[in-house]
């Protein structure tokens, strides 16, 4: 009997088959809401990070190959699942999607929304930007290290001939909020556009960027999170579900297929849980080339249990 229970044990935190089973439905018992933007939205669309057209529009991101960076595309406002929002409230102003670019000096989230060429559509989008922006600014501040800095940024994707609402752009950005309007008719190429700050009078250049070999971190990222937390003695030592928990818990599947990685965060520092190993090797490699064990304050564990003095 006790032998069938750890056996049922074993097969329900079995990291392979947790990912093999993942389902696109966000999972808002166990989850919040970076923790389910995270796990459930990023566009595993890659080389490339395309997002298909809408309103006439469509936009690429491809990662120069001259970079060492990592640049992760989430679908915001996941319209193939009408009853499963990111953003919840019926009245909520929902963008499109949000790009998140690193790089050793900078950390820039820029996000995008589509739209067509009406005056107030193109009004409504930048609604949906800011309202997106302070969503994430609430919820980075509440759960990941002060000592991160990010900046923010949008793009107002549109078709050539739309009537760009200028007025309302300039006004953001005399309160220190920019707002790129690129009109383009054919597949955008945005990478030159998330991977600096922008000016909003900056013009469109079209550029045919040849693609990078995506870092390790950002495959792990985009493509292993676990849906579901493995309920080991790390777990049970560091987790609780608390109505106002702080910070984030998510699980990582490995390239072996057999072990995971275990990322947990509050507002002082992010802590890394992982074995010694050929991963553990990369992964701390990558972050120090992106100088982010400073700017995120990362610790590691590489016991079941973590040692760190809180």
């Amino acid at each position: 009997m006790k032998q069938d229970k750890e056996k049922q044990m074993k097969q329900k935190n079995n990291p392979a088959q947790i990912l093999k089973d993942k389902q696109d439905k966000l999972n808002w018992q166990n989850f919040n809401f970076l923790e389910n933007m995270l796990v459930f939205a990023t566009m595993r669309t890659m080389p490339g990070r395309n997002a298909p057209q809408e309103s006439g529009v469509h936009f690429r991101i491809t990662l120069d190959s001259q970079n060492d960076a990592i640049c992760i595309l989430f679908k915001i406002d996941r319209d193939h699942c009408k009853n499963d929002p990111l953003i919840r409230g019926e009245k909520v102003k929902r963008a499109d999607y949000m790009s998140l670019y690193i790089d050793s000096k900078s950390c820039i989230c820029t996000i995008i929304e589509m739209k067509g060429k009406s005056s107030d559509e193109l009004k409504h989008g930048i609604e949906q930007i800011l309202e997106l922006r302070d969503i994430l600014k609430s919820e980075i501040s509440d759960h990941l290290p002060t000592k991160l800095k990010i900046k923010f940024q949008g793009i107002l994707l549109t078709p050539f001939t739309s009537r760009v609402p200028k007025k309302e752009i300039a006004e953001e950005a005399l309160k220190g909020f920019i707002i790129l309007p690129i009109q383009y008719k054919n597949k955008a190429e945005l990478y030159p556009y998330v991977s600096k700050l922008n000016e909003w009078t900056d013009k469109y250049n079209h550029q045919e960027i040849t693609e990078s070999n995506t870092l390790f971190i950002e495959e792990i990222l985009t493509t292993r999170a676990l849906p579901k937390r493995i309920q080991d003695e790390y777990y049970s030592k560091n987790f609780s579900n608390g109505q106002d928990r702080e910070g984030i818990y998510i699980n990582y599947l490995l390239s072996n297929d057999i072990n995971h990685v275990t990322l947990v965060s509050n507002r002082q520092f992010i802590k890394i849980n992982i074995k010694e190993s050929e991963d553990k090797g990369k992964i701390e490699k990558e972050l120090k080339l992106l100088n982010l064990i400073n700017r995120l304050a990362i610790k590691f564990s590489n016991n079941q249990i973590s040692n760190y003095d809180n």
